[in-house]
């Protein structure tokens, strides 16, 4: 268990939960996911919502050739931001879960984060994303809670 509580289980603890739910009669559908749910992403483009004055629809690259469509409502967010993105899956750390849905019609894949909604130490208590010193971060690669801790030290 990590410290936000959540459970990491191997290939073959998942074997044998599979193999408990088959004997019990239900269908074994548990698989092991170990893609990184929050990486490092670059805002490629940002357009404004057509039917809202705060909303605004980006385009992120999250990896060499990944795109998400991503709705954002943070007022500091623009293209050319290196930035932390949870994918659809990823459990924040206050115990939410992202999914894919749609803000006033359009599609979101992930959220773009903050550092207070990433639970990061000393992070300012105030609305916008986190933007990443992109010579600490690349895109794509899996976002280090424990290196980024260092990024509001006292």
């Amino acid at each position: 268990m990590n410290a936000n509580g959540q459970v990491k289980l191997t290939t073959k603890q998942v074997a044998q939960l599979n193999q408990a739910l088959s004997a019990a009669g239900f269908k074994p559908e548990l698989v092991v996911d170990d893609k990184p749910g929050f990486v490092v992403g670059y805002v490629e483009e940002m357009a404004e919502h057509p039917d809202s004055d705060h909303l605004h629809i980006l385009k992120v690259l999250v990896d060499n050739d990944e795109h998400l469509q991503i709705v954002c409502g943070a007022p500091n967010i623009a293209a050319g931001q290196t930035v932390v993105i949870a994918k659809v899956g990823a459990m924040m750390p206050n115990g939410a879960i992202i999914w894919p849905g749609k803000l006033r019609g359009k599609d979101s894949f992930g959220m773009v984060c903050s550092a207070r909604e990433l639970g990061l130490p000393n992070a300012p208590q105030k609305r916008g994303i986190l933007e990443l010193p992109v010579s600490e971060y690349q895109v794509g690669q899996p976002f280090d809670f424990k290196q980024a801790a260092s990024l509001f030290a006292k």
